[in-house]
């Protein structure tokens, strides 16, 4: 079956900003004001749902036991979703269908494969930049999240799927997270939705530790990879099931000053860490994450060639013009690593592995995935880039928010 869908480029999404004294009425006004999104994007999932065969009761009760191990690992975060789905005028636990879609697609055999995402650590200049990539048949059913803060919590600025608190994003503390979906055998439904964990992390953590710390304390039931960025450090956290393991690139410019550390971790949809390949499965049979790995790495190994030999180039040019030792250290250490480079790493083009994903006008429903959002986050500047679509539209629409 074919239908049609707006190209990712083309769109041009609602900016939702709320402000409240608290987080039920800050949840009520979502509910409210996105009413008519959360109703299109439910629907949507459950077509969805059902063309990945899982049965209408199995998506309730999945969702259900989401509901209620948020409810125990975060109260408060469970009433403000339980004030979203009041204010949309719709039950929390059909509201939970789009929160734990993930976890509720751990019931399918396979799921589109999604997300290449590559970050620098640097410490004080650390930088990230994903393609979320996702059926094309949802390219209309996310917005622009600018979250107000209430006490305790911080503003937060990013995209989300209509119904979701939180997804991708950046804080006013300057901590960042961005996400890769992962299948292992041991994944189930029912545990916190890693959508909760994410708007915890961007509402709640200060710092790196804090939110690894939030990431860790969560009980999680599928898999995912969430990328943690601050000014320091890009840290990733594969969890497989119930299950986790950070990943954390060498930085850059080492302490000790040894040079030629690489600070890049990159990652697609396959897991990495050595601790959870057992059981660990491709999305689906035609999946192109290890494709979309080789090609990032080998990308990633001509830049840092690159920049190498500018680097060399400088320091020869420092010390021929001055004799001060400082001037050929500083040459040496190359010019930092920026969201900009990061998204040529991440821009593909025909005949390239499907980094910037676009689909065929004709691809069958269920069978096509595109780059819906390009996101690029530089936490020194508390800065984070949207644009619609690829980095290869070449970011048409792109909106900057400073924190």
């Amino acid at each position: 079956m074919t239908t049609q869908f707006v190209p990712a480029a083309e769109v041009r999404p609602e900016t939702f900003t709320v402000h409240a004294d608290d987080h039920r009425e800050r949840g009520h006004r979502r509910g409210q004001m996105l009413a008519t999104g959360i109703a299109s994007t439910l629907t949507a999932y459950r077509r969805y749902f059902d063309h990945l065969s899982i049965a209408e009761a199995d998506v309730r009760s999945a969702a259900t036991s989401s509901l209620a191990r948020l409810r125990e690992w975060s109260p408060t975060d469970a009433e403000e979703v339980a004030a979203v789905a009041e204010g949309a005028g719709i039950a929390v636990a059909e509201l939970m269908e789009i929160i734990a879609r993930t976890e509720i697609m751990t019931l399918a055999e396979a799921a589109p494969t999604e997300c290449s995402t590559v970050s620098f650590t640097d410490p004080g200049a650390s930088v990230a930049a994903q393609n979320w990539d996702w059926a094309a048949d949802f390219s209309t059913l996310w917005h622009v999240n600018d979250v107000g803060s209430v006490a305790g919590q911080h503003r937060h600025v990013g995209i989300a799927e209509f119904g979701m608190l939180g997804k991708i994003g950046l804080n006013e503390a300057g901590v960042g997270v961005l996400l890769n979906i992962l299948k292992h055998t041991g994944d189930e439904p029912g545990g916190v939705p890693i959508h909760m964990i994410l708007n915890r992390v961007l509402s709640r953590a200060s710092t790196l530790t804090e939110a690894l710390e939030i990431i860790h304390s969560a009980p999680t039931s599928s898999s995912s990879i969430i990328t943690v960025i601050t000014a320091e450090a890009a840290v990733q956290v594969e969890i497989a099931g119930d299950r986790k393991r950070e990943r954390r690139a060498r930085a850059a410019h080492a302490a000790d000053g040894e040079t030629g550390q690489s600070g890049f971790l990159i990652h697609t949809n396959h897991f990495l860490h050595p601790d959870l390949l057992d059981g660990a499965l491709e999305l689906r049979p035609d999946s192109t994450s290890q494709a979309r790995y080789r090609h990032l790495a080998e990308a990633v190994v001509r830049f840092e060639a690159e920049r190498a030999l500018a680097g060399g180039e400088e320091a020869a040019a420092s010390g021929a013009a001055s004799s001060d030792s400082t001037a050929a250290t500083d040459g040496e250490r190359h010019a930092a690593v920026t969201v900009a480079d990061l998204t040529k790493l991440l821009t593909t083009g025909p005949g390239e592995a499907p980094v910037s994903c676009t689909p065929a006008p004709d691809a069958p429903y269920g069978d096509r995935s595109a780059t819906l959002v390009s996101v690029r986050i530089d936490p020194a500047r508390k800065q984070i880039d949207l644009a619609p679509g690829s980095p290869a539209d070449g970011l048409r629409g792109n909106r900057r928010f400073q924190l």
